[in-house]
């Protein structure tokens, strides 16, 4: 299900900088009566046009981190009480990417690779790049987040942008770290050190509270899709890992491999023909819009050697993943400082 929830906190936030709903609205050409919603939900396409037209009506550079720094007490929602009732940083992302599903169609990715840990954001319902200030605003709410449970300044090592070079002192004086643009893919690469912060915010009688409810919200939300779209989502989420098994999903659903072919087969479907074609898409999606080297890909999408990968890519494009990339490669549009 394709949808984005906008922070209840969010008009206010914005009138605060002095923007105007209704303005950002007409010049993203949504109907205004996204207003009469209690609570207003818009899909990807509406929310990237949304992110795009503030940047149109700002002459502001920086807004984007402005308001991703700025959390305040009064905008916290369960996600966020959730994440910073946790005990390091580390598992307060994780929570976040966990739970953010329940009002936000993306993948927050969290990959550790050679001990640093990547964080990048993958839309599904959507092929083209993130608008600038939304990049901006998550990537800033992740530090003010670390900042927030920790009770200190978090800088992370390295940021990288899609875009061209574009207030390199700014970026760099926001996030005390090198900022590298024409980048395929927008990512925040953290330390070890840094994922394994304390956070002085751990309440565990909290999370007692809150886990039980968000995991239940959860369950609601993915049983609203298809069957074969809810075992989708959880051979997503457990590819980055391992090969995910029938059976695996089938714990994962509580009940029986059995029943789990039965299900699938009642909308047309077989477990390997899904497991497949999310491998497919995926491997697509990481070609065409990422800087990730082939044997990093082979290992997002479950395979234990890249030999296996590059056999099951030729299999369903008849060409290599190189090959393939080098004739599907989005190019990031040019954006002038």
């Amino acid at each position: 299900m394709d949808r984005i929830r906008v922070p209840h906190f969010a008009p206010s936030r914005l009138e605060a900088l002095g923007f105007s709903l209704v303005a950002i609205l007409q010049q993203a050409r949504l109907p205004l009566t996204l207003l009469q919603q209690e609570r207003l939900i818009v899909s990807t396409p509406q929310w990237f046009a949304f992110w795009r037209a503030l940047e149109t009506l700002s002459d502001d550079p920086a807004l984007g981190l402005k308001i991703g720094n700025d959390m305040r007490v009064e905008q916290y929602d369960p996600v966020s009480i959730a994440a910073l009732c946790t005990r390091s940083f580390h598992e307060a992302l994780i929570n976040v990417a966990r739970y953010k599903q329940r009002f936000c169609s993306e993948d927050m990715r969290i990959v550790e690779r050679d001990g640093r840990w990547h964080i990048e954001t993958v839309w599904s319902a959507i092929q083209e790049p993130a608008p600038l200030l939304l990049i901006d605003g998550m990537f800033a709410s992740y530090m003010a987040l670390g900042r927030l449970g920790s009770g200190h300044v978090i800088y992370p090592e390295r940021v990288t942008f899609r875009r061209n070079p574009f207030h390199l002192a700014m970026y760099e004086k926001h996030f005390h770290c090198p900022v590298d643009f024409n980048a395929d893919h927008d990512v925040l690469i953290l330390s070890q050190q840094a994922m394994e912060t304390p956070f002085h915010t751990f309440n565990p009688d909290m999370l007692a509270l809150l886990i039980p409810q968000l995991e239940m919200q959860l369950r609601d939300d993915v049983a609203e899709q298809t069957f074969r779209d809810q075992v989708k989502s959880l051979v997503r989420t457990m590819l980055p890992n391992k090969q995910p098994t029938m059976q695996d999903i089938a714990r994962e659903l509580n009940m029986s491999t059995r029943t789990l072919q039965r299900q699938l087969a009642g909308e047309g479907a077989r477990f390997q023909h899904v497991l497949e074609s999310t491998r497919r898409e995926l491997a697509q999606h990481y070609l065409s819009a990422s800087s990730l080297d082939l044997n990093e890909i082979a290992y997002l999408l479950g395979y234990d050697e890249a030999s296996s990968f590059h056999r099951a890519f030729h299999h369903w494009e008849g060409t290599s993943p190189g090959q393939w990339r080098t004739a599907h490669q989005r190019s990031t549009p040019l954006l002038s400082p």
